[in-house]
């Protein structure tokens, strides 16, 4: 059987299909399904609820691990590792645990925009070859928090039959 994991915008903005982003990385889909958010204001939030796996040093990116197993990376901007972490101050931690929508952090645009770099929070799936049947996102406008995609999950592989167990050794002469 099949479930269904929604993602929520990680900041207020409009949400858009991967492939309008302005990089190819991800516009290609090469590190997974996702969406973008064209952020209208700095305020990051969490777009799934889990464990945080990891958090750059740069504050740019953030990986969270669902209870399914889905891998999320929520990226903030588009070559934002270059800005060496001062526009981002991000107040999760790699073996922290968020509910989507949680407040994690902040991204300060206007020196994002400043330095020349594309602010849109990109977010995404990097086990989606693995675990998603499909993601169904919803374009337009958006709060931090509200829900713009949901990813159908593959159906768990069925576990390995039981091995038939050997016939008991005979316990002596009859």
């Amino acid at each position: 059987m099949s479930s269904t994991q929604t993602l929520v915008a990680p900041t207020a903005g409009e949400a858009v299909p991967l492939a309008s982003v302005p990089d190819p990385v991800f516009s290609t889909g090469a590190l997974g399904e996702g969406f973008g958010v064209r952020p209208g204001s700095g305020d990051v939030v969490a777009p799934v609820g889990g464990a945080v796996t990891m958090v750059a040093g740069t504050g740019h990116a953030v990986g969270i691990t669902t209870d399914d197993g889905l891998e999320v990376l929520l990226h903030l901007g588009v070559d934002t590792v270059e800005l060496k972490g001062a526009p981002f101050r991000l107040v999760v931690a790699k073996g922290d645990t968020v509910q989507a929508g949680d407040s994690i952090g902040t991204m300060d645009l206007a020196a994002v925009e400043a330095a020349g770099k594309s602010t849109v929070a990109l977010t995404v799936i990097t086990n989606s070859k693995k675990r998603v049947e499909s993601l169904d996102v919803r374009t337009g406008r958006a709060q931090a928090g509200d829900p713009v995609a949901d990813a159908l999950l593959k159906a768990a592989a069925p576990a390995a039959p039981a091995q038939a167990e050997a016939a008991p050794a005979s316990s002596g002469p009859s």
